[in-house]
């Protein structure tokens, strides 16, 4: 199924945590260095409060949070052989009304 909403030219370019730090270190007094140990400080801070079955609430951006995936019946496409996937724990994020905002009136 396609979505031409999201096609690539509907779409900016992506960013990764390099060009994030040196976002960050052009709008504060940080050097790249110090953005990027910050970025991956955070982000360490908020995988470590979810895998201890925490949510993460940032005001003005999301909430991160735990669900259960379902057992839920699959199909290998190379054998054909069906099988069940067990349950597993997938993390949901929820962008908060200011970040909804922000992209909706771009």
């Amino acid at each position: 199924m396609r979505y031409p909403a999201y096609e690539k030219e509907n779409m900016s370019t992506m960013i990764n945590k390099k060009e994030l730090a040196k976002k960050l270190s052009q709008k504060t007094l940080l050097s790249i260095k110090e953005s990027s140990q910050i970025i991956e400080q955070l982000f360490e801070t908020i995988a470590g409060e979810l895998s201890g079955g925490e949510e993460v609430f940032i005001v003005n951006f999301g909430k991160f949070t735990l669900y259960k995936q379902k057992p839920r019946p699959v199909r290998n496409p190379k054998t054909m052989q069906e099988m069940v996937l067990d349950e597993f724990l997938s993390v949901k994020f929820k962008p908060s009304i200011y970040i909804k905002n922000k992209v909706k009136n771009k």
